[in-house]
């Protein structure tokens, strides 16, 4: 199996650029050589590009693809979410590698989305309701999603929109509560917290990366399918356990951040259609994901 892939340097798509190789299929990354980290599968190769369609139309010609995995996108970060300008130029490039999947002969099209499309949803993620982002960065993957769609039926492209989850593992930024946590409490301070009373699901980066080769591999065409870990908790529980973990003495600063939101944002992933049409189930619990990534963080200079 060939497969094109974009966002592979990023913390979930070198997971994933891993996780295929693993499985034998040949890799091509595409990548603006801005930012790349070695990679030590020797099937791979890597392509440097602007990501404009023209470039690599010419870069890629006459070549052709099984699966083109769609991970890149600009602005995920934090600081960057509610950048207007940086989180709509990827609309563009999304539509763009669509059409260069068509083009180079990919028989699917994988997108992922995420669960900040779904980010007031006070159940487990219903994927056929109406998306409620609280960012921009949110806002901007739902109008992809639905752009992605329209154009896929112009071109006659199958494709999958894959939902990512709340991720962590090594190696990810402290952008987010889990690293945040961790690293807080690894240097002998006290991380602070609003009540953290909302239901939450966490899936560490290795199955997210085997939920979506396999995604690729049995995926129904043009579904949209979930991907966590089927289980939800208070995320003052997962906060606790991490704590338990490193040291139980250590004091956590919960309740001492006021709540800026409006409504609690909530994050509880349904993964039965993942299940029944892929045979995906989760196999590393959050603890052992946990003492993976605690494992990490101690031995790196964060």
């Amino acid at each position: 199996m060939k497969v094109l892939i974009t966002g592979g340097t990023g913390f979930i798509g070198r997971y994933v650029v891993r996780e295929l190789a693993k499985r034998g299929a040949e890799v091509t990354l595409l990548t603006s050589g801005s930012t790349y980290h070695q990679f030590e599968e020797s099937r791979l190769e890597i392509v440097n590009t602007t990501y404009e369609y023209s470039d690599l139309l010419k870069k890629l010609c006459g070549r052709k693809y099984d699966i083109f995995y769609h991970l890149g996108w600009a602005g995920v970060g934090g600081g960057e979410k509610n950048n207007i300008i940086l989180q709509c130029s990827n609309i563009q490039v999304a539509i763009d590698m669509m059409r260069l999947s068509k083009d180079v002969g990919c028989s699917l099209f994988v997108a992922t989305g995420t669960v900040a499309e779904y980010a007031f949803c006070k159940e487990v993620i219903d994927f056929s309701l109406r998306q409620t982002p609280n960012d921009v960065y949110g806002a901007t993957k739902v109008a992809v999603h639905y752009l992605l769609e329209a154009v896929a039926k112009q071109i006659q492209q199958d494709m999958i929109w894959a939902v990512l989850p709340s991720t962590f593992g090594e190696g990810r930024k402290r952008d987010n509560i889990i690293t945040y946590t961790i690293v807080t409490l690894l240097q002998g301070k006290r991380p602070q917290y609003g009540t953290l009373e909302q239901m939450w699901d966490f899936l560490y980066v290795e199955e997210v990366a085997r939920a979506l080769a396999d995604i690729g591999e049995k995926g129904r065409h043009n579904m949209t399918y979930g991907i966590g870990s089927g289980e939800y908790r208070l995320l003052k529980d997962y906060i606790c356990t991490i704590r338990d973990m490193i040291d139980p003495t250590l004091p956590l600063g919960i309740g001492e951040l006021i709540r800026k939101a409006a409504e609690p944002i909530s994050s509880c992933v349904n993964i039965e259609q993942l299940t029944n049409d892929t045979g995906f189930v989760p196999k590393i619990s959050f603890e052992e994901g946990i003492r993976r990534t605690i494992k990490y963080y101690k031995e790196s200079k964060f």
